[in-house]
């Protein structure tokens, strides 16, 4: 045997030694990540109401049954995710110090630009989802599977069907418009992928079409005469679905040639992803009477959601109560498998109620990427809801004191 075949030999079977124990560790946390999904699952499908919960939604989790999920997904994700491993050795401590899921650091949503932040292998990746940004920024990534996708799509369904328009399977229109293009223009947006789950799961009696497009500059943009015609042709109840910057295309374009539309009576308007600096931005105040003028929409008709490619769980505004001025902001609520923190940027400590900071949120259906994600949004803390009130400076960035140095 020669002595270069033996000496690579030798060391072919020095890493192998000093890998399989790795690869037998990765495959068994695999295995276990997979069935805490599994028991995830199961318990948003049979979440049923315990009591009478404060959000006022017939779903419920224990804080102590959530408290046990997070930190045991903590420890799986910790042990399969070599950058947050090495972001918590450095800079905190290992999961299994911890004793409360408020102990569990958001990692910054710039992280998911900067790093495949994932727990799945290259050959598990089916899909991914970027953030749509705003206009110029680099795009995060959110990666996933068909068993993750199994989950995401269980997490929507069983909250939407909380909140309006769904109210359980019973739909108050005839026909749903998204104003967003096809999910096979867009495979990496989640929220067309949202909007498409929730076609497909509308009722037979229900019918629904994406009427956007995707311009030769990659953006999203509308046939504004066609849908402007082809609203005005409707004679039942339909729900329009889109972003806000999509709804300011079509109503500035309805103002310029002097059209109003009178949609029928019980016709709704679903608003979600925001402007991304595509057009112009309206407080809701503003957005509410826009709506109401050009489109013939009340303003108790307009609903809203907060969601972002980085999770799989999305919040809904809380119920107003009767009486309520319905242009007031929104407050969002995430469901009982998930929680948010508004926390002070300067100290990284929660924030009172009635005190503004950035939103962390804890997401257990996030279970291959990242449970806990801090967002580069601003909101209002009211306890067990949060009111957005808009995307945080530079400066406020800067005092996270996290860059992506610190993940490597």
């Amino acid at each position: 045997m020669l002595p270069g075949y033996r000496l690579l030999r030798k060391t072919s079977l020095i890493l192998h030694a000093l890998w399989s124990p790795f690869q037998n560790r990765m495959t068994s946390t695999k295995s276990q990540l997979l069935s805490f999904q599994n028991r995830l699952m199961t318990l948003i499908q049979e979440c049923r109401c315990e009591g009478t919960p404060p959000s006022g939604s017939s779903l419920f989790i224990p804080e102590d049954t959530f408290n046990e999920l997070a930190l045991s997904l903590a420890c799986l994700q910790y042990q399969s995710n070599p950058y947050l491993r090495g972001y918590l050795d450095r800079f905190h401590s290992p999961p299994t110090l911890w004793s409360h899921w408020k102990e569990i650091p958001g990692i910054p949503t710039h992280v998911f630009k900067a790093y495949d932040w994932t727990c799945l292998e290259e050959n598990e990746r089916l899909r991914v989802f970027h953030s749509s940004g705003t206009t110029g920024e680099k795009n995060s990534r959110h990666w996933h599977s068909h068993d993750s996708l199994k989950l995401y799509e269980a997490s929507l369904l069983q909250w939407a069907r909380q909140h309006r328009p769904w109210a359980g399977d019973r739909l108050p229109f005839v026909h749903g418009v998204f104003l967003t293009p096809p999910p096979h223009q867009v495979p990496h947006s989640s929220l067309v992928h949202m909007f498409d789950t929730l076609a497909r799961t509308c009722t037979a009696s229900t019918t629904h079409q994406f009427v956007g497009e995707v311009g030769k500059d990659g953006m999203w943009q509308l046939p504004l005469r066609e849908v402007a015609e082809s609203l005005q042709r409707q004679t039942q109840a339909i729900c329009l679905f889109g972003t806000a910057f999509l709804y300011v295309m079509l109503m500035d374009y309805l103002q310029e040639k002097s059209m109003t539309l009178s949609l029928p009576k019980g016709s709704l308007v679903f608003e979600t992803g925001g402007y991304k600096g595509q057009t112009r931005a309206l407080s809701k105040a503003d957005f509410d009477r826009a709506v109401t003028k050009t489109l013939g929409v009340e303003p108790q008709n307009i609903l809203g959601e907060y969601g972002m490619s980085e999770l799989s769980s999305q919040a809904y505004p809380i119920q107003q109560q009767p009486g309520t001025a319905h242009a007031e902001p929104w407050r969002f609520h995430f469901p009982p498998w998930a929680r948010h923190r508004i926390l002070c940027p300067e100290k990284g400590h929660a924030v009172n109620i009635g005190e503004t900071g950035m939103i962390q949120i804890i997401d257990l259906a996030n279970v291959w990427s990242s449970m806990s994600v801090l967002t580069e949004d601003l909101a209002l803390e009211h306890g067990r809801s949060f009111q957005w009130v808009g995307r945080a400076t530079g400066a406020e960035l800067r005092g996270c004191s996290l860059s992506t140095d610190h993940f490597t």
